[in-house]
């Protein structure tokens, strides 16, 4: 074979090797970029970092629940049940309002059916940037629509060893395919002496909370909310959102509290401006746990000072569905009362003998 014909079939070669390794990425699809998943194929909903977008623009449902972390333990199926509907979960780690809030906009938009939310706005973030995202890069030819750049889907090495052929694997050996509620967090580390033995108490301090980083904050807040929350409900007026706040335990308050009163209340200062802000919108349905004493000081609620049990987040669901612990136009004064006289005056010492 002379050089020429040896040149042509290695192109030949090197051109059908690359078209099959293409088209088995685009028909396992583990990351639903294309399309949904094929029946029988047994995929990994596990790597929610990658797999989210493609669920909201091809899987079949009319209802989301979505948020950070706090909502990894929220099982699709009790939803299903409780409010009759068709569930999926797009959990965000460790991110602030700006990815969850641009994923429900992507997720309400290929979704004409869509119109019930379950949205866990975490009231720690309410001092984050607008554009404040939790992780330095991200699989943008994931989220695009720029066709050209898929090739960093279609022949990257690491989607295809740690998906794609593990995916066909799996099928193979006939396991069944994740479901949303097969990879929550477990609660094997649960409990009141795990969560001490994680929480880094700050050391006590009298911090005044200044007019001029007080404006700050607020500021930052506002444009946050504005941008990448409110902006969500305002334009889908015929979705109803069930937004609610993540119960973080009290040694969250603690950490508050051990910057000084001020702060403390400053930050349900904050929280006040939030919930007036949302129960101006007829689509909204409001909740907030955070008098309820008994889930906050019970440590045995919770993984750590933040994170909850998935027993409490089965409880958050029904709690939300019958009505309990709503804020509204009538209580919500109450309830802030309530919660400024509990944190201010708690017996936080208590917590650690």
């Amino acid at each position: 074979m002379n050089r020429k014909k040896w040149a042509v079939s290695f192109i030949v070669l090197y051109v059908a090797v690359m078209l099959f390794i293409g088209a088995v990425v685009v028909i396992v699809d583990p990351y639903f970029h294309y399309h949904a998943p094929i029946k029988g194929l047994s995929y990994s909903l596990e790597d929610v970092f990658y797999v989210n977008d493609g669920v909201s623009k091809h899987f079949k449902y009319n209802a989301v629940i979505t948020g950070t972390s706090m909502t990894r333990d929220f099982k699709t199926r009790e939803a299903d049940k409780l409010f009759d509907k068709e569930f999926v979960r797009l959990t965000y780690h460790g991110e602030g309002f700006k990815r969850i809030g641009n994923s429900l906009a992507t997720a309400i938009d290929a979704n004409e059916n869509l119109d019930l939310v379950i949205w866990g706005v975490d009231t720690m973030w309410l001092i984050a940037d607008e554009n404040w995202e939790g992780y330095e890069e991200y699989p943008e030819y994931l989220f695009d629509d720029i066709w050209w750049n898929d090739t960093n889907y279609l022949y990257n090495k690491e989607i295809w060893w740690n998906d794609v052929i593990p995916e066909i694997i799996r099928t193979m050996k006939k396991e069944p395919a994740d479901r949303f509620d097969d990879y929550t967090a477990t609660n094997n580390s649960m409990g009141r002496e795990n969560v001490l033995k994680q929480y880094e108490r700050p050391a006590k301090g009298e911090k005044e909370a200044g007019q001029t980083e007080t404006a700050d904050l607020f500021n930052t807040m506002k444009e946050s909310l504005d941008e990448n929350v409110l902006s969500v409900i305002e334009d889908n007026p015929n979705v109803t959102f069930y937004i609610f706040f993540p119960p973080y335990s009290i040694c969250w308050w603690d950490s508050l509290n051990q910057s000084g009163e001020d702060v403390l209340m400053r930050r349900i200062d904050m929280e006040q401006y939030v919930i007036e802000q949302m129960l101006r919108y007829d689509n909204v349905r409001l909740f907030s746990f955070f008098n309820n004493h008994e889930l906050i000081c019970n440590l045995n609620n919770y993984v750590d000072e933040a994170h909850y049990t998935g027993n409490i987040s089965s409880q958050i669901l029904i709690w939300m569905k019958e009505g309990e612990h709503e804020l509204t136009e009538e209580n919500y004064r109450n309830y802030l009362k309530d919660i400024r006289d509990f944190y201010s005056s708690y017996d936080y010492e208590s917590i650690f003998k």
